[in-house]
């Protein structure tokens, strides 16, 4: 059996938005792709700029839990931007990265993803879910 890559697992397109992108717009990316992650990226040269997180977002609406308002926070959602909920230092695998040694990245950093970027350029991401659909792709195979 040849050795298993990142890009045989990867999810692409990646749902990406603009670091001036509101959150609101981020939010809705999340829940109508039913995503965790959504990748910040520069518009003309499709370059990683960060990540934002299901948790990036729940730490922003902190302000929510102590006493804001749910349409004040709402609206407040219209105002802050992609760029300053997201996470800047991300770390990123190859499409010829072993899907082994990715895995082993992201569990010791307990990163839910890892983008993958090809000649400086975002061209997928590799998540827990996408590894836990190889399992069971290759644990409903009566043949192996």
């Amino acid at each position: 059996m040849s050795q298993l890559l990142t890009r045989d697992l990867m999810t692409q397109p990646v749902v990406t938005v603009a670091p001036t992108s509101p959150l609101r717009d981020v939010i809705r990316q999340m829940e109508s792709h039913k995503i965790r992650h959504v990748a910040v990226v520069e518009a003309e040269t499709e370059r990683l700029l960060g990540l934002i997180s299901h948790r990036d977002v729940l730490r922003s609406q902190e302000g929510s839990l102590s006493g804001a308002a749910s349409d004040e926070q709402v609206h407040m959602n219209r105002w802050i931007e992609a760029r300053w909920v997201m996470t800047k230092e991300v770390r990123t695998v190859y499409p010829d990265t072993p899907a082994l040694e990715a895995a082993l990245t992201l569990r010791a950093h307990g990163h839910g993803c890892v983008p993958v970027i090809e000649h400086g350029r975002l061209v997928g991401i590799l998540t827990e879910s996408d590894f836990v659909d190889y399992a069971i792709q290759v644990l409903s195979d009566p043949g192996v």
